[in-house]
């Protein structure tokens, strides 16, 4: 790779486009370029331009004081321009930028807007992009490949860890730098993202176990409540379909009682229609024996009239035992505990009772109290249930009252058949006639009694029914209707499964399923909804946490193998250049004797001016802050050969000194080319601009630095700016800068050759 092009328009002096083109490579070695030119010609721009295009961010190295500084300004003769705008073309056959292209045209335009672009053949690009590709290269903006003007000597009077930067582009480890630096960041970010998920995971947490309780809870409600649901069914189902059974059979003893009533008061009717005629053709009937039956049938009337009256009454009685075990509701829980709470209290002060009279009194009130909560506790019988007393003596005074009627008729019946007695010889068939009459009569109220207790059964389980139909309705809700509609029956046969059912033994457990509802409470069934969705949410940050760590853990290996080869090639490169630094440094000064020495935190802590803050390397070296308190900084750490500067020793032949401050300019800038030389023989870059680096050399030294130039240029293309003849000697192409009254930079061009054949240059 060789740099064959240099555009610059606008930039600084350069307020032409201008354009440089160097020559390719021959067979054994680079052609060596100078740039010449009077002082104040702008020739140090095009290093400027160079540097810049490369990414340099520092003004200061670009010899200004903002931006908008490396825009032509302006002069007498031309405006100021709009932008500056710089273009490297590389040439990129041997691929050693890792693209597909084998040109590569880098671009940098700053607009006086203060807007910037970089582009890559002419395609927008990141600076972050385009430095990882030039560090591939082995080319770096603040490397060896451009010196600056009075910068030759800048590597021995910088500080430690600003040389560290400088030797990492010379050992090569840039583009593992910048790689480990974008893994720390990678794992900063993700060190981030992992606590907001922590703690989002920590905030969900709670929530969703209080959520997970409630549910639980729910599930066991619901468990109950299905268990509770075929008791009822079970108990409410057998209590309906005996009721059903028992009215059906009432019914069916209702109808066969009222057709065997009508079956008599048919005969009745026909006794009473031939009596009728009989009386009629007994031309001398008696008026006493008329009369005698005129009031036994008004009697007859009464007794009737009463037995209906007893028959509403005791309807009205057995429906207000229905209603009243109907209306029977069992003690709420909170009261069952008062009450055995208070025969806790009585129990215990039985221990305290001395006297037996006293402890006969308080165990006697004990079980008055347990009998009490016996009763309150247990559904009462109907045959339990006092009615209405106005309705029991009502009952009683009719009761009386047909006794008196029963009383009036025998004795009635009585006379008749005193009277009959006399009139037997005349009127037997009469008489015959009246007692079947009232044989028929007694029949028809005996069957008339059997139909009304029926009726008032009847009339009690509809009570009943309506009653159970009620409560059904209010303990089961929608599911009241199947188990009024579907009649189990057990498997196997046709035996209803009420016949089967105890239900005493059910009644207790379904009170006891109720009182566990009741403690477990209403629970919204939206929580099972917020349920799902908090913990679907606590599942995804649950995974997302798995996957951060995963990505920790796949970085820190990253980290910690870039260590580990940024170590092993430093160490490696690091040992050459001292070696190749040693060897120019004994060219350049004919002896003595110099060495590079790595320096770590530890030696920098006494030094407060050469302190090394994690800003300063992450500036210089591109790594990030290590936090000391990071568990997986701390590991990542423990892979760094702590390496944090460089310190140079120097010690010219004849002399004893070591540090680099006590030596002359001349010697510095001897040193600074001896180091230069080193690392480009050792990592020789694709090319290398050097401003003026020869400026305080004197003749022999100058001559000396032009062979080890020529020597170089077996590895990497050289751009020099120089004054000095002898490096002009060395080069194969010289270009002159020039400046008019019009304060803009203009470029001459000399071949060497076609200087030698023709004696020409051109513009």
């Amino acid at each position: 790779m060789y740099l064959s092009k240099l555009s610059v328009q606008g930039f600084k002096t350069f307020a032409k486009k201008t354009s440089l083109s160097f020559l390719p490579p021959a067979a054994d070695r680079y052609p060596l370029t100078s740039i010449v030119g009077p002082n104040g010609s702008g020739k140090s721009n095009l290093a400027d331009a160079i540097r810049w295009v490369l990414g340099e961010q520092s003004m200061k190295l670009l010899r200004g004081k903002k931006s908008e500084d490396v825009i032509f300004s302006g002069s007498e003769g031309r405006g100021r321009s709009g932008f500056a705008e710089v273009s490297i073309t590389l040439d990129n056959s041997d691929k050693m930028m890792p693209i597909d292209y084998s040109e590569v045209t880098i671009t940098r335009r700053l607009y006086r807007d203060g807007n910037s672009e970089y582009l890559l053949n002419d395609g927008s690009a990141r600076l972050a992009d385009i430095q990882l590709l030039l560090a591939q290269a082995n080319v770096g903006q603040r490397s060896y490949s451009v010196i600056g003007q009075g910068m030759i000597d800048h590597i021995l009077v910088s500080t430690p860890e600003e040389r560290k930067s400088f030797f990492d582009d010379a050992t090569g480890v840039k583009p593992l730098q910048l790689k480990r630096h974008e893994a720390i960041l990678k794992l900063k970010r993700t060190l981030e993202n992992l606590t907001d998920v922590e703690m989002l995971v920590q905030e969900i947490e709670p929530r969703l176990r209080s959520l997970k309780r409630q549910v639980s809870r729910l599930s066991e409600r619901e468990e109950v409540e299905r268990e509770l649901r075929g008791m009822e069914t079970s108990y409410y189902g057998t209590l309906w379909w005996k009721l059903i059974d028992e009215l059906a059979g009432i019914k069916s003893q209702f109808t066969e009682i009222d057709a065997r009533i009508l079956e008599k008061r048919s005969e009745l009717e026909v006794i009473e229609t031939r009596t009728k005629a009989v009386e009629n053709s007994e031309t001398g009937e008696d008026a006493g024996l008329a009369a005698l039956q005129k009031v036994y049938r008004e009697k007859q009337r009464e007794r009737d009239a009463c037995r209906q009256a007893q028959f509403q009454v005791e309807k009205e009685i057995e429906l207000t035992k229905v209603r009243a075990q109907s209306n029977w509701a069992p003690l709420p829980l909170l009261k069952i505990v008062e009450e055995i709470d208070g025969l806790d209290v009585l129990l215990k002060n039985l221990k305290s009772l001395k006297d037996i009279d006293a402890l006969h009194t308080a165990i006697d009130g004990v079980l008055d109290k347990v009998v009490g909560l016996n009763k309150r506790l247990r559904k009462p019988n109907p045959e339990d249930i006092k009615p209405d007393p106005a309705l029991l003596e009502k009952k009683a005074s009719l009761a009386i009252e047909e006794q008196r009627i029963k009383a009036e008729l025998v004795e009635q019946e009585r006379e008749i058949d005193a009277y009959a007695q006399k009139e037997k010889e005349v009127r037997t068939e009469l008489i015959d006639m009246q007692r079947e009459l009232r044989e028929k009569q007694t029949q028809i109220h005996l069957l008339e009694n059997q139909r009304n207790s029926i009726q008032i059964e009847a009339a009690r389980i509809d009570e009943r029914q309506k009653n159970l139909n009620r409560e059904m309705d209010e303990a089961m809700g929608n599911f009241a209707v199947k188990a009024r509609t579907n009649r189990q029956t057990l498997a196997g046969s046709g035996d209803p499964t009420h016949n089967k059912i105890d239900t005493d033994v059910l009644y207790p457990e379904i009170q006891r399923l109720r009182y566990k509802i009741e403690l477990i409470g209403g629970i919204d069934p939206e929580i099972v909804v917020e349920f799902e969705d908090t913990k679907k949410r606590f599942e995804f940050l649950d995974e997302q946490l798995k996957d951060l760590r995963s990505a920790i853990n796949a970085t820190e290996k990253i980290v910690i193998e870039l260590d580990e080869d940024i170590a092993t090639q430093s160490k490696k490169v690091f040992a050459l250049i001292n070696k190749e630094f040693e060897k120019y440094f004994k060219i350049l000064f004919n002896g003595g004797s110099c060495s590079l020495i790595k320096l770590s935190k530890e030696d920098l802590k006494a030094d407060e001016e050469t302190e090394v803050t994690p800003e300063r390397v992450f500036e210089d070296t591109g790594e990030a802050e290590r936090d000391k308190t990071d568990a997986i900084r701390e590991r990542i750490a423990a892979y760094d050969d702590g390496v944090v500067g460089i310190d140079i020793q120097a010690t010219p032949p004849g002399k004893k000194l070591k540090s680099l401050n006590l030596l002359s300019g001349g010697e510095r800038a001897l040193t600074s080319i001896a180091l230069l030389s080193a690392i480009m023989a050792v990592n020789p870059a694709p090319f290398v601009v050097l401003d003026e680096v020869d400026a305080a050399l004197d003749e022999s030294n100058t001559l000396r630095f032009a062979s080890i130039l020529d020597d170089l240029s077996k590895n990497s293309q050289f751009i020099v700016v120089t004054h000095n003849r002898a490096t002009m000697e060395k080069a194969d192409i010289l270009y002159g800068v020039t400046m008019g009254d019009d304060g803009i930079s203009n470029l001459l061009s000399v071949k060497l050759e076609e200087m030698a054949s023709g004696g020409t240059a051109r513009r």
